[in-house]
């Protein structure tokens, strides 16, 4: 356990503000840039929850406003549904469908093909879902599904910006190391000249 706080400590001992009089001002730059990075992925939390708020809000709201467009009815077969095709996959095969006919909520008769439980007799009487025109539509999302699409729009508005402050962090420190190797190159020049001076008796 200890080896892998380690790590971990040297890097806050690094970018923490202290009065270590070896630190540069490069150093201290990088510690404030890594400090206000910190928090605006901090502060990116609260839009990624109101942006996954938006989006299962408005998921549910589809749904509901899909009551008056789309309901569920009973259908009656008019034929006998197939067998159901085999899947020999991790998908699950479709429901076989077959010809049946249902009433929509104005009266006015509808036939079509719509998705029934394997070698169902016709007469049978399956639940359908239809549109406002009374056509087969698919049936409403769970809600589970609607809460994963919240969820995963959070993530992806957290995991964007932790990729663009990552994406100037880098090129920020990038243009740190540049200035340093400048300071070493001119100390490095400075020492030289001073071992090439004569020395005063």
């Amino acid at each position: 356990m200890k080896s892998s706080i380690h790590p971990v400590m040297l890097r806050v001992r690094l970018y923490r503000h202290d009065d270590n009089p070896l630190r540069r001002h490069s150093d201290r730059l990088e510690s404030v840039f890594v400090l206000a990075a910190l928090v605006l992925v901090l502060v990116s939390l609260w839009p990624a929850v109101v942006a996954g708020r938006a989006v299962y809000e408005g998921a549910v709201q589809d749904q509901s406003a899909g009551t008056g467009v789309r309901r569920q009815v009973m259908a009656t077969l008019t034929q006998d549904a197939p067998p159901a095709r085999v899947s020999f996959s991790e998908v699950p095969a479709a429901q076989p469908e077959t010809m049946a006919r249902w009433t929509t909520a104005e009266g006015a008769a509808r036939c079509g093909f719509v998705p029934a439980p394997s070698l169902a007799k016709a007469g049978s009487v399956v639940p359908v879902w239809i549109d406002a025109a009374g056509a087969p539509a698919s049936p409403p999302a769970d809600s589970a599904v609607l809460a994963m699409r919240g969820m995963v729009m959070g993530l992806l508005v957290v995991l964007g910006t932790g990729l663009l402050v990552l994406t100037a962090f880098l090129v920020f420190r990038r243009r740190l190391d540049r200035v340093r190797y400048g300071e070493w190159d001119a100390a490095w020049v400075r020492a030289g000249e001073q071992r090439r001076r004569p020395r005063q008796p």
